[in-house]
């Protein structure tokens, strides 16, 4: 009888599931174990932490004709390291396509500067360079725990 409760209280609710990641990754449960598609090495971060950098991934479309390249980065080098970052490369990018799609996904943007756009929701924080380079786009999405990064990436 609890569980017709559950169910009906989760069917009146009018608030769409958040992302937590993209694709097969996401934060707060993808770990360095479940990269065994790219090929992964050890990193330092910026602020000189040691992480995995796994590349070469597969690639992950957004919307009908933006194809990413995956880059992944992981906090330690230990099988349970934490997924801390999902980095997308866009070449070829139809930077307006690519916008509408976040936009849809995950709603309006929390900011706008030329070029660059922020979302955020309860799980992850987002920017997306449209372009970064001439054709090319880029985006980092990150846990809001990367505070540090999140800082950084809005500097670059």
């Amino acid at each position: 009888m609890k569980w017709l409760a559950l169910v009906a209280l989760l069917a009146c609710s009018d608030r769409a599931p958040e992302y937590s990641g993209v694709g097969q990754w996401r934060f707060g449960s993808s770990t360095l174990a479940d990269a065994k598609r790219g090929k992964c090495q050890p990193t330092d971060l910026s602020d000189g932490r040691k992480a995995t950098w796994c590349f070469a991934n597969p690639p992950y479309l957004l919307g009908a004709n933006n194809n990413a390249s995956v880059d992944l980065y992981f906090l330690g080098s230990e099988p349970t390291a934490p997924l801390i970052e999902i980095q997308l490369q866009v070449r070829g990018c139809d930077d307006v396509a690519l916008d509408r799609w976040f936009t849809s996904n995950f709603g309006p943007a929390i900011e706008r500067r030329t070029a660059r756009a922020y979302w955020k929701n309860s799980f992850m924080w987002i920017a997306a360079q449209m372009p970064s380079q001439p054709g090319r786009c880029l985006v980092h999405m990150l846990p809001l725990s990367e505070q540090a990064e999140i800082v950084r990436i809005k500097q670059l």
